[in-house]
């Protein structure tokens, strides 16, 4: 028997595993012509997605199609997301942190690029895009001189209108009594053309500014922002009533090893623009530390690790739960850069002593942006700088559980795979088996060792859970008779099946995840509904109703 000894019956895996959504925008169609102009116009104001372009998917976990009515008022279809996992807004506006990437300056972050993952549609070539109007007013410019160039002299440039200056003057009058008119109802009807272009085209900017102001209203109105959480709760610490009956929930158990986390608000450049609230952090740390005694990461953008960090402090937990930092790296220069440089700062001010350990980069192999030597050398950088830094710190990677190898098990201090079971299309009741067959037999000859023993604590499942709603996923097939079946009653069969038993043996993971993500419902496609709904709990921090953790005869993590 291979790596960590087994705890559960075993069952043959069915499918590779995938991890949840990467989402990923893409391009508009280019328009031209007046009739494409009209169409574009009919079909905005009848709230009707035009045509698009769209990326192709080959994975079928959490990658799904957007149409127009996914997108209310004051949503992003711009809005970039390089973690993919921002914990949805609790106590604030859920359309907080949602910018247009063209109102901001360029630095060289946007426009990233997954091939292997979205088919979201794109909102880019809809009517009330600026992106998608641009063109189409050209494209209009251009038809309106091309017309106009017609309308006023028949013929062609290679093939001018000849006249027959023999013409007797009684012809010659009664000819230009007709160009006469002729040359009136042509006027008359580029007078209405135009009429109806510049109609159409005041219309759209009207009609955005509106929207765009109605929007601004809705978002001033509709949650609190950092600013207002602060001048109207100041700020939250262990004496805090508020905190004191999150703390106080006897429906929470502290029998997870670790929680996967993004606080809202934290993806840049979004942020610039409404930065985080260190209160809702500290909240949302308030519930975590009933859960689990870890929280992992996944980007160090907008102070995100600081204000966990004082979450951490101001709830006195400092000796209590620890902090796995993830690094977001992907093929963007400028992104990983910064991503590194805060990383190295929030070390700098913080030191080593609130950290378990070091994540950099998360699925960069899966998304084939680097391949493993580049991150290998990455993470010889890091371990470089920290000893310069005198800091002591494990430098990890995590990845898709099919993707570990040696080479790269040999770069990673920890063993990080993600294993989602939902995604082989597995039942819930078998789900517990698959996760830990496929952890040992994919994993297994890869297992860190101390001592030539199995070290299980460097040897984590970095992903792993169930949504409580939305669908079936039949793994690779195209239909299935059980499947993977989202539902409150199929998480609490594989967190039974799963939990105490983990928690026995000493099985090391992260539970994807404590909150729901709302935001992610732009994702969802008809029967597969589940992307924003993986959380135990729900947005306001509400243990979702019928969900229960199991309390393990009230053993927990240490």
């Amino acid at each position: 028997m291979r790596g960590i000894t087994r705890a559960f019956p075993v069952t043959t895996p069915t499918a590779s595993v995938k991890h949840p959504l990467r989402p990923w925008q893409v391009g508009p169609e280019g328009t031209e012509g007046i009739y494409r102009l009209l169409l574009l116009e009919q079909r905005r104001r009848e709230d009707m997605p035009v045509e698009h372009t769209s990326r192709g998917n080959n994975s079928p976990m959490r990658s799904t199609t957007s149409s127009l009515q996914n997108y209310g008022p004051g949503t992003d279809p711009y809005g970039d997301d390089p973690y993919g996992y921002s914990s949805s807004n609790r106590s604030v506006d859920r359309r907080l942190g949602e910018v247009n990437p063209n109102d901001i300056e360029d630095d060289g972050d946007d426009g990233l690029h997954y091939p292997r993952y979205s088919q979201r549609n794109s909102m880019l070539s809809s009517g009330t895009s600026d992106r998608g109007a641009r063109p189409a007013i050209g494209g209009t410019a251009a038809a309106g001189a091309g017309m106009g160039g017609y309308f006023a002299k028949s013929g062609t440039a290679e093939r001018p209108v000849e006249y027959d200056l023999a013409a007797t003057d009684k012809e010659r009058s009664e000819w230009t009594k007709h160009e006469g008119m002729s040359k009136r109802k042509k006027s008359f009807i580029i007078f209405v053309l135009l009429f109806v272009i510049i109609g159409a085209i005041v219309g759209g900017v009207v009609g955005g500014m509106v929207a765009n102001t109605d929007n601004k209203k809705d978002d001033a109105n509709d949650g609190d922002s950092a600013k207002k959480d602060s001048e109207k709760n100041g700020v939250l610490d262990k004496n805090s009533q508020e905190i004191k009956d999150l703390m106080d929930n006897p429906e929470l158990h502290r029998v997870f090893p670790g929680m996967d986390y993004t606080p809202i608000n934290t993806q840049y450049p979004d942020c610039v623009h409404n930065p985080p609230s260190q209160n809702n952090v500290t909240r949302d740390m308030a519930v975590l530390s009933q859960l689990t005694n870890r929280v992992r990461t996944y980007g160090t953008d907008c102070n995100q690790t600081a204000m966990v960090i004082e979450a951490i402090n101001l709830l006195d937990l400092k000796d209590d739960v620890k902090i796995w930092m993830g690094v977001w790296q992907d093929k963007n220069t400028t992104t990983n850069k910064r991503q590194l440089d805060q990383m190295y700062q929030t070390l700098e001010d913080y030191g080593d002593e609130h950290f378990e350990g070091l994540i950099v980069a998360n699925e960069i192999l899966f998304r084939e942006e680097m391949d493993v030597t580049e991150l290998g050398d990455l993470l010889d950088e890091v371990r470089t700088e920290l000893d310069k830094m005198n800091l002591d710190l494990p430098v990890a990677t995590s990845d898709l559980g099919d993707d570990w190898t040696s080479a790269l098990a040999d770069t990673s201090d920890y063993l990080m795979s993600n294993i989602h079971p939902f995604f082989s299309g597995v039942t819930a009741d078998k789900a517990a088996a698959w996760t830990m067959e496929f952890f040992e037999d994919q994993n297994g000859q890869f297992f860190k060792t101390t001592g030539g023993k199995t070290d299980k604590k460097r040897n984590v499942i970095s992903e792993t859970g169930w949504p409580t709603g939305g669908g079936t996923n039949c793994g690779g097939a195209s239909s299935c008779k059980e499947g993977s079946v989202a539902g409150v009653d199929e998480l609490n069969t594989f967190m039974n099946d799963w939990i105490c038993p983990a928690l026995k043996n000493g099985t090391n993971y992260f539970w994807f995840s404590a909150f729901d993500e709302p935001w992610k419902v732009r994702f969802n496609e008809k029967g597969k509904e589940w992307e924003d709904k993986w959380g135990i709990m729900d947005v306001d921090r509400n243990l979702k109703k019928g969900v229960k953790i199991p309390d393990c005869d009230g053993q927990t993590v240490s």
